[in-house]
């Protein structure tokens, strides 16, 4: 039986005076994998960024094997990973490196910001993934920047940490990434969510990106009245 690691209630984000989102309610499991999906402006940064205690959210709340965000990242296995908005430019690229489970990811002494796009994306996944033991990864747009070796790389290791029981959030605009790797899906649309599971948009057969794209452009469209965070509002038509 999967156990919950995250779980989300009713949780609601503003920046500045607008309302990001509200009222998103959801279970991330052991061995699960949950895509974030939403147009730019939605809210999956904001919403990652809660999730790992670096928002407060104006309401709602968030526990990670029950614990809030700022405790459990200091007492259990989390990996959270942004991007550029995570790497600190100064920090040379082979003491960050070793951060993870202590081994040398790279001898290269140059500084963070010296290194590609790319390289610096790399990087920065291979130390967060590398730390040991891992119950909780959450990425946002991990596959940015990164060539088609380094892709298949980060997708592999996903694959491995959910199937040795993590559970694992990501965000992001590429769909076929996603369509093969996880089991649920948030879709944010209008400052609300809809959940909805991966077998449920294709029963008969394997998750396809234009399945996935297909329900999200008629949610945008208002083709499900209802938006709310049950997979009903959308398998239910």
């Amino acid at each position: 039986m999967s156990l919950v690691v995250l779980s989300v209630r009713a949780l609601a984000a503003q920046y500045g005076r607008r309302l990001v989102f509200e009222d998103v309610t959801f279970d991330v499991g052991t061995g699960q994998c949950l895509g974030v999906i939403g147009a730019n402006g939605a809210g999956k940064t904001t919403l990652l960024r809660t999730l790992v205690g670096c928002l407060a959210p104006v309401r709602g709340e968030v526990r990670i094997n029950g614990l809030l965000p700022r405790d459990a990242l200091s007492r259990t296995g989390v990996a959270y990973f942004a991007g550029e908005a995570t790497l600190p430019g100064f920090v040379r690229a082979a003491a960050w490196g070793s951060l993870g489970n202590g081994d040398a990811v790279t001898n290269d002494r140059r500084r963070l910001r010296a290194l590609s796009r790319g390289t610096r994306q790399l990087l920065g996944l291979r130390t967060v993934l590398g730390r040991q033991p891992l119950g909780l990864v959450i990425l946002d747009e991990p596959w940015e920047g990164l060539d088609p070796d380094a892709a298949r790389w980060l997708t592999t290791t996903l694959e491995i940490k959910r199937d040795r029981g993590a559970g694992v959030v990501l965000a992001s605009h590429r769909l076929h990434d996603l369509a093969g790797l996880c089991d649920l899906y948030l879709l944010l649309v209008r400052n609300r969510s809809v959940l909805v599971k991966a077998h449920e948009l294709a029963p008969a057969g394997a998750l396809t990106p234009d399945v996935l794209a297909e329900v999200f452009d008629k949610l945008r469209s208002g083709a499900y009245p209802r938006l709310s965070t049950q997979p009903e509002s959308v398998t239910g038509g």
